[in-house]
């Protein structure tokens, strides 16, 4: 398989039977050891059959259908919070401090500054050994995991000024988990997180605060330096199998000056190409605007980019409007919106075409309604529990995100609007993050989602439907439920939010059969009104032929005398029997009076 999904499951397949015959013989032997191994060895000999069929099922697929071979979708998760700190993710680094002082350390740049460098680097080397371990990736490859992205900041390689607290020594902890991940079929996707004067401002760029990477090139030089300092590190190190992605630059902001951002994609591109050649997916950030990269990278650009994707990044509980929804809203969110907004990008030309840019999603969660926040992490230091309500709603959650994020053209067209519009083959998706220490944010855990099962664990090879017996994003939103309680808490709260009160009976839908009397009584209905209608109109007409017949136009004249004669003509309001009491005088038109006739006729 390409690099896009499957990669390294083959030579850790091959490679099985030889790394095993240790803990096979120390089976034999009886050794302490040996019950352990013996179940190392069947969950491997299990997870290698299932990669080795998908990849057989693929072939074939390919051998049939020319052009339309079946590759393996992304399934990943982030490694978040271990190379590059992020203060919620891992708050025991930062448990000595007052998490509402604001001089207390906030990130690694501010960690680091109050510790000094010599205890920061001795607290960080026992955080880089502990945070992922091989039982980790054991427990992601059970899960059905087929990717990591990891996280990094761009000091990874020793390039730390002196006013810059950070330390270096991250890489010896990243080489071994990919060695991890090699044997167990997972491939790493690095993701330069952090640059030098932040790109967006966050936390998780080493930095919190303004985002200034573009006010100077220096900066934008510096993390050309650390991209090619990694990639040339990989390719020593003999990681280019197990290493088979790179993203050039996380979430960059907006703001950010935008030909200079597109300027580092080009040179960085053009660095990986040079020292780790096609077959590594390149990727980067559509600084949350999709729309503006449908004509980057294509056919007219300078660079002809191949094996490249825009990374986006999906959540709802950082929008009040989002945190407010009705779990059935939140799967038509995903389902319908969220669908379009992915489908933005990448087109070209009319009809439209799909361009060299890939596309899958880097970071989505299933947190859906509480914002993280050191008041989150007070006022719920435990977790919300995890009723029936919760637990449904949660798991119809990742799956409408797991089947929409990974979907193909064919899953996507009956939701974009208008009808017939064109489709991308979206390639998958990173969950963020693999794990939380803080109890409060369960729903960005995906261990623990899996441990719990609102996560399911995923099948190679085969889609979501496949896996759960053809279930669509239409069956989710019928699923799910349409009121909040047991579900739905916003936090902040929210000054407006009311919630909406599930039912205590459920509402009887009658069968369709039963309406048809009604439909039968409301058409007679509308008959009889038109009969009294026509009756009412024969009825004016009945007038308006009697008051005309009788030679008086003042009556007969006008719309309103048409429909109501009798308030304009006071022999028509006695009544039509009064006119056999009347002597009307007909009235002779002056034309037919004789020119010699005597004055006295006239008078």
């Amino acid at each position: 398989e390409g690099p896009k999904g499957g990669v390294g499951a083959l030579p850790f397949c091959v490679s099985f039977s030889g790394t095993q015959q240790a803990t096979a013989q120390s089976v034999v032997a009886g050794s302490s050891r040996g019950g352990m191994g013996l179940v190392l060895l069947v969950r491997r000999a299990r997870r290698c059959l299932a990669v080795g069929v998908a990849l057989v099922a693929a072939t074939a697929v390919g051998e049939g259908n020319p052009g339309e071979r079946r590759s393996l979708k992304i399934r990943g998760v982030n490694l978040g919070g271990w190379l590059v700190l992020e203060k919620w993710i891992k708050p025991s680094l930062f448990a000595e401090w007052d998490p509402f002082d604001p001089s207390s350390p906030k990130d690694e740049w501010t960690y680091c500054e109050e510790l000094g460098r010599d205890e920061c680097e001795r607290r960080l080397v026992e955080h880089w050994d502990s945070w992922v371990t091989e039982s980790t990736m054991e427990k992601l490859a059970d899960a059905g995991i087929t990717h990591v992205r990891v996280p990094v900041g761009w000091w990874i390689m020793g390039d730390i000024e002196d006013d810059e607290p950070y330390v270096s020594g991250q890489w010896p902890y990243l080489a071994r988990m990919a060695g991890w991940a090699r044997e167990r079929g997972i491939t790493v996707w690095l993701d330069l997180h952090a640059a030098p004067g932040s790109q967006n401002g966050f936390d998780n760029s080493g930095r919190l605060g303004n985002a200034t990477w573009d006010r100077s090139m220096r900066n934008v030089n510096r993390t050309l330096d650390a991209v090619r300092a990694i990639v040339e590190k990989v390719d020593a190190d003999g990681f280019k199998d197990a290493v088979t992605g790179f993203g050039l630059l996380n979430e960059p902001d907006q703001h950010i000056n935008y030909w200079r951002m597109l300027s580092f994609y080009n040179e960085a591109y053009a660095i990986i190409r040079d020292v780790l050649g096609e077959s590594v997916s390149v990727y980067i950030g559509d600084m949350f605007n999709p729309q503006s990269f449908n004509w980057f990278w294509h056919d007219g650009n300078p660079i002809r980019a191949t094996n490249v994707f825009l990374d986006s990044h999906i959540y709802a509980c950082f929008v009040d409007d989002l945190k407010a929804m009705t779990p059935r809203q939140h799967i038509t969110q995903v389902c319908r919106y969220e669908r379009a907004h992915i489908n933005q990008c990448c087109w070209d030309g009319w009809p439209p075409h799909p361009t060299e840019l890939g596309r899958f999603v880097g970071e989505w969660t299933a947190a859906y309604d509480q914002t993280p926040s050191p008041e989150l992490e007070r006022d719920h230091p435990v977790s919300r529990p995890l009723t029936t309500e919760r637990f449904d709603f949660l798991k119809q959650y990742v799956l409408a995100q797991m089947a929409t994020y990974e979907a193909t053209p064919d899953d996507s067209l009956p939701y974009l609007h208008p009808r017939g519009s064109a489709a991308l083959d979206f390639h998958g998706w990173f969950f963020w993050n693999f794990h939380m220490e803080a109890d409060a944010y369960r729903e960005w855990d995906y261990l623990r989602g899996v441990d719990e099962g609102w996560i399911p664990r995923l099948a190679r090879g085969l889609s979501i439907s496949e896996q759960f017996g053809g279930l669509t994003c239409a069956d989710l939103e019928a699923q799910a439920a349409d009121c909040t309680d047991g579900v739905v808490s916003p936090y902040p709260p929210l000054p407006d939010w009311v919630g909406i009160p599930c039912r205590a009976e459920p509402v009887v839908v009658p069968p369709a059969t039963s309406s048809r009397p009604l439909r039968v009584a409301l058409a007679l209905l509308v008959l009889l009104a038109l009969a009294l209608l026509a009756l009412l109109l024969k009825t004016r007409l009945d007038y308006r032929r009697a008051c005309c017949k009788h030679h008086r136009p003042d009556c007969c004249r006008g719309v309103r005398r048409f429909f109501f004669p009798r308030a304009y003509d006071p022999i028509l309001a006695s009544g039509p029997a009064t006119y056999t009491n009347v002597e009307f005088k007909p009235v002779v038109p002056p034309r037919l009076v004789e020119r010699d006739a005597p004055v006295t006729a006239i008078a």
